[in-house]
């Protein structure tokens, strides 16, 4: 019977472990979402892991050979206590796909309420409270100008988050 068991990888090393368990046959689950990284005056997209250096696998532990896992490149070991390896509970998995498979391209950086700085243009330096996401690539944030509150759409890379 089919399990899903946890991975350890080595750092930042998660998609390398997760192409060389798949070429070895394995079903594996990365849980990542896309992040918007500002540098040297760019801005991209990057894949970020959920869960930074680990990563599931299924498999049958009676008929799989599961020892390979622990020599495959970009893997740590295989979570294991001794010779026992202690399976997710059978809907964790299949739980967590479903609310990934939602938000894939929302950046967990911006929330309703959260504080932001503008980056450049008029507003540049200024900070904002953000209302709520327009769609993948523009936020709406109130401004307090001239004792009043305004709202503005803007990019969200023209912003970043404030602690």
């Amino acid at each position: 019977m089919k399990k899903w068991y946890v991975v350890n990888t080595h750092s930042n090393q998660e998609t390398r472990a997760e192409v060389n368990l798949a070429r070895q046959g394995y079903r594996v689950f990365f849980p990542y979402y896309m992040k918007s990284r500002r540098h040297a005056r760019k801005v991209d997209i990057v894949k970020k892991a959920l869960f930074p250096g680990y990563l599931f696998v299924e498999l049958d532990t009676k008929a799989n050979n599961w020892g390979s896992i622990n020599n495959t490149y970009g893997v740590r070991h295989l979570i294991s206590n001794g010779n026992f390896l202690p399976s997710l509970p059978s809907d964790f998995v299949a739980g967590l796909k479903e609310s990934i498979s939602q938000d894939k391209n929302v950046d967990p950086d911006f929330k309703p309420g959260q504080k932001v700085q503008f980056l450049s243009g008029p507003f540049a330096n200024i900070i904002g409270s953000l209302s709520h996401m327009v769609d993948k690539e523009r936020i709406a944030v109130l401004l307090n100008l001239l004792g009043r509150e305004v709202k503005t759409t803007v990019s969200r890379f023209d912003v970043t988050s404030v602690a």
